[in-house]
């Protein structure tokens, strides 16, 4: 354990500072993949957690293959802003930005100016900057790609998108396929028809979300992650993207399915039945926060978050709903209050809508007989946790009977704060231990008097009146171990 450490609330909600030569140096000419490694192992070098700060949990967090994050950080090995120290469990540390020696390699441009205004002509009619110059040269250098196949590349792209596309666009994509192994223009060729047959599938999809517009190449890259590396055919994907019809497009299509897979949801059957529980869930969750009159924009946090557990623990829809209403009726309209109280139900072992309904009754009848006592007590109040944690001490933890408890309360008729009276009588009772209504008649309870002056100062009178002395000798440190509270 180490001297000091930040919480996991403080962790979420610092700070994690970027060397600014990281932004202009080296991010540039890194794809996304590598930046996100980057940063996340950054955020995590904070945390003192090793469970978070692992290998497996940086590909689940960032959703992302094992080889991704380890060729990402061999990578930035090579650039010289980390040093893996081992590969097996896999640790690397971050080496300070300055002392990278960040000197600009140096490329026989003219080896490359036919290759530089190809590429010119299709995107802009300008000429590249030198750094612009540099990034292509470099991934077809250091990638080792065609220059032809990544003319290619380039055309593809303009296509999809724009004359006016960003050159890190196209860089990404040529570094993603060259990481596949597609690093020539016969490859490249194979790789274009692939996504192009694709087209119309994606347009199908597109009809599904409720889009308008027209496939582009990252749909395409989407729809080929979904059926070649996924496994789901053109059916199951239909169906789910009617599921988020106009809530998200694509991308929302994107988690969807990844959750799916996540569960090991493979058939139409499979998701078509899942699809119904979220569904149901959602619903759920609708009808609860009505029931609590309470509004909540993002329904589906409130599935997360609450009525997934619920539904873990055994709940079933009607006897949420009984507690739900519950909640309501004592004012307490909050969906972690309803929380605690299903907690508490949990450890107790009452989770069936029939043992809640049982519960509740209880409770209510409890209220009854309490709301009994206060009108012999001749208060018009209404019943309040207060007076349910007395009742439940009076005659679960000191074993006092109703009738005892009835009789006290006639004792306690006409007494100055008769509720606190007749909690001091009921004290005598447990203190002689009484069992019966004879034992309670036999016993002369005397307990404390409280009444208020002319000035409304509370005075309480008892057998002995303490002088500031005995009291200060109460607690001295000789007796302080022999108090037990």
């Amino acid at each position: 354990m180490p001297f000091s450490s930040l919480s996991r609330d403080a962790l979420n909600n610092s700070s994690t500072v970027i060397d600014n030569m990281f932004i202009t140096d080296l991010m540039p000419n890194a794809d996304e993949t590598a930046i996100k490694v980057y940063l996340y192992g950054l955020v995590q070098c904070a945390d003192k957690v090793t469970s978070n700060n692992t290998l497996d949990a940086a590909c689940l967090v960032l959703g992302l293959e094992r080889k991704q994050v380890i060729n990402s950080l061999k990578y930035w090995e090579e650039v010289g802003a980390i040093r893996i120290i081992k590969e097996n469990p896999l640790e690397f540390e971050y080496i300070p930005i300055k002392s990278i020696a960040l000197k600009p390699k140096k490329y026989n441009t003219d080896k490359y100016s036919d290759f530089v205004s190809q590429i010119e002509n299709m995107i802009l009619d300008r000429a590249l900057t030198p750094n612009e110059l540099l990034k292509y040269i470099e991934v077809v250098e250091e990638y080792k790609i065609s220059t032809d196949a990544l003319i290619l590349i380039t055309k593809y792209c303009v296509e999809t998108k724009n004359r006016h596309i960003n050159s890190n666009y196209i860089l990404t994509v040529a570094r993603a396929w060259a990481n596949e192994g597609i690093k020539t223009l016969e490859q490249v060729e194979e790789k274009l028809k692939e996504m192009e047959s694709q087209t119309d599938s994606m347009r199908q999809v597109f009809l599904a979300l409720g889009l308008k517009s027209t496939p582009d190449f990252d749909d395409k890259q989407y729809f080929i992650k979904w059926t070649t590396s996924w496994g789901y055919d053109l059916e199951s994907i239909l169906y789910t993207a009617k599921l988020c019809k106009k809530r998200g497009g694509v991308k929302k299509l994107d988690r969807l399915l990844d959750n799916f897979y996540k569960l090991g949801l493979f058939t139409l059957a499979d998701i078509q039945k899942q699809s119904e529980y979220i569904e149901y869930t959602r619903n759920l969750a609708f009808n609860i926060t009505k029931t609590l009159s309470i509004f909540y924009e993002n329904i589906d946090t409130i599935v997360e978050l609450y009525i997934t557990e619920w539904l873990n623990k055994g709940y079933e829809a009607i006897g949420l709903k009984i507690i739900a209403t519950y909640c309501f009726k004592r004012n307490l309209r909050n969906l972690e209050i309803m929380n605690d109280i299903i907690s508490d139900l949990y450890s107790k072992g009452i989770i069936s809508s029939n043992s809640v309904q049982a519960y509740f009754e209880e409770q209510a009848l409890i209220d009854s007989k309490i709301k009994n006592l206060l009108n012999t007590l001749g208060t018009s109040r209404y019943v309040n946790n207060t007076d349910r944690d007395y009742y439940n001490t009076w005659t679960n933890v000191w074993g006092m009977s109703e009738e005892i408890i009835n009789y006290a309360a006639k004792q306690s008729v006409g007494k100055s704060f008769s509720f606190a009276y007749m909690n001091s009588v009921l004290a005598g009772y447990k203190e002689n231990n009484v069992k019966t209504i004879e034992d309670c008649e036999k016993i002369a309870i005397n307990p404390s008097k409280i009444d208020i002056n002319n000035t409304n100062t509370q005075i309480i009178s008892d057998k002995h009146i303490y002088s500031k002395e005995e009291l200060d000798n109460l607690f001295n440190e000789e007796n302080k171990g022999a108090l037990d509270f």
